[in-house]
């Protein structure tokens, strides 16, 4: 038997990135993002959970995929962080750096603080929603229940 042919070179010349690796914990999941970034800016993330297998590493692994490929193609990652970031679903819960609602929510929002993004495009600029009056001062949900009752988003009591 002949021995297989050895796999061909990769086109063009070998690329290697700067990354930034984030371990986090979210309502008692482990996790890492890990963004690569070319000339301080990301070209690439990841979101690796430390629980092998299941659904939710799954589908954020395929967020990550998704991102990937919008920053491929020039769609600036404030869009993400825009859309992405106050997302609510379980796992959620309190964190070194305040209550994250979900690990999406919190992935995104350290990447807009990690990565602010210096020029933003107005294009991708989304219409903020004016809040008035005391919010949360763990969540920001705006206040619309009785004092000293629990914030219905996070349960915290001002």
């Amino acid at each position: 038997m002949a021995e297989p042919a050895p796999p061909a070179p990769l086109p063009g010349p070998a690329q290697e990135w700067e990354s930034v690796t984030h371990r986090f914990v979210v309502g008692g999941h482990k996790g890492y993002v890990i963004a690569a970034t070319q000339d301080g800016i990301p070209i690439h993330i990841e979101i690796r959970m430390a629980k092998q297998g299941g659904t939710l590493r799954g589908l954020l692994d395929s967020l990550a995929n998704s991102v990937c490929l919008g920053l491929e193609r020039g769609v600036p990652l404030s869009a993400y962080t825009d859309a992405m970031a106050h997302v609510r679903f379980e796992p959620a819960g309190h964190t070194p750096r305040g209550y994250a609602h979900s690990i999406v929510d919190y992935v995104f929002r350290w990447l807009r603080e990690r990565f602010p993004d210096p020029d933003p495009d107005p294009e991708f600029e989304p219409t903020p929603d004016p809040v008035e009056g005391p919010t949360c001062s763990v969540c920001g949900m705006p206040f619309v229940w009785q004092p000293g009752d629990a914030c219905p988003e996070c349960g915290h009591v001002d």
